[in-house]
């Protein structure tokens, strides 16, 4: 607190005992501030923290992005399959819905 404004000591002891988080930063302040390998570490824990969440956004998005993928070829399958079993209703030949649909006679056949 007291490097963020003019804020006295008293103040600062103050905001600590209402406030464990500010206590607890405070306290930080001083033990890293004193001990230059501690913050090293503390620096080097921080960006560990900062690369896995960047990690698991990275993760995240490649996950959305191959399911939306998959997503978009169940449907495309699903939509050749309610159009041969128009056609086959149609009685259209099984050569010409395999060719337009794309979709194997066997399939078809299961429809």
């Amino acid at each position: 607190m007291q490097f963020i404004g003019n804020i006295s000591e008293e103040g600062v002891k103050e905001a600590m005992e209402k406030n464990k988080e500010i206590k607890k930063a405070q306290e930080e302040l001083e033990y890293l501030s004193g001990d230059e390998e501690a913050r090293r570490i503390a620096e080097l824990r921080e960006k560990a923290i900062r690369d896995e969440i960047t990690n698991l956004e990275g993760a995240r998005a490649e996950g959305e992005a191959r399911g939306k993928a998959e997503g978009e070829i169940i449907g495309e399958k699903n939509k050749s399959l309610e159009i041969a079993k128009k056609m086959k209703e149609e009685n259209i030949p099984m050569e010409q819905i395999e060719k337009i649909t794309g979709l194997t006679k066997k399939e078809i056949e299961n429809l």
